[in-house]
């Protein structure tokens, strides 16, 4: 089985989900499912998100960087989605103000300072308003994974 970085499996446009904890469910099952991600993954991932939330003010489009410790990843990848309504998430920076998140990159990484290397690439990413843009337009999971594969080309984690 081969882990890309970005795999197709794990990308999701235009989702619709209830809540924050509906979302961050359903990425980490996704992760889980796909062998990138231990079984202890998902409850690492909605316990870090109370305590030290993931929800970032990017603009007008405000996306959310969930994450757990290396120690439950398998294999390095993200899962990322776009939502067709935005949820709501904490503010990283101050956890009472609250965020409308309209894009999420669920990160798993499998060494232990993997995730700052990845957070300063992700950072450029997501202060590119135009590029969020774009990848919330996406329909379909071809394009989004094209584009997605394209910008995470350079990342060696």
């Amino acid at each position: 089985m081969s882990f890309e970085f970005i795999n197709q499996n794990l990308v999701f446009p235009q989702k619709k989900f209830a809540d924050q904890h509906e979302a961050l469910t359903f990425l980490a099952d996704q992760l889980t499912d796909n062998h990138y991600a231990k079984s202890t993954f998902k409850a690492a991932v909605l316990k870090r998100e109370t305590i030290f939330p993931t929800g970032l003010p990017t603009g007008a489009i405000n996306v959310a960087i969930p994450h757990a410790d290396w120690q439950n990843v398998a294999h390095s990848g993200i899962a990322m989605t776009t939502l067709t309504n935005p949820i709501e998430f904490s503010n990283m920076a101050d956890p009472d103000d609250k965020l409308q998140i309209s894009m999420i990159f669920m990160l798993a990484i499998d060494e232990p300072h993997g995730e700052v290397k990845l957070l300063k690439e992700l950072m450029e990413i997501v202060q590119n308003q135009k590029h969020l843009e774009q990848l919330l337009s996406y329909k379909t999971v071809n394009d989004l994974y094209v584009d997605l594969k394209d910008t995470f080309s350079g990342l060696t984690v």
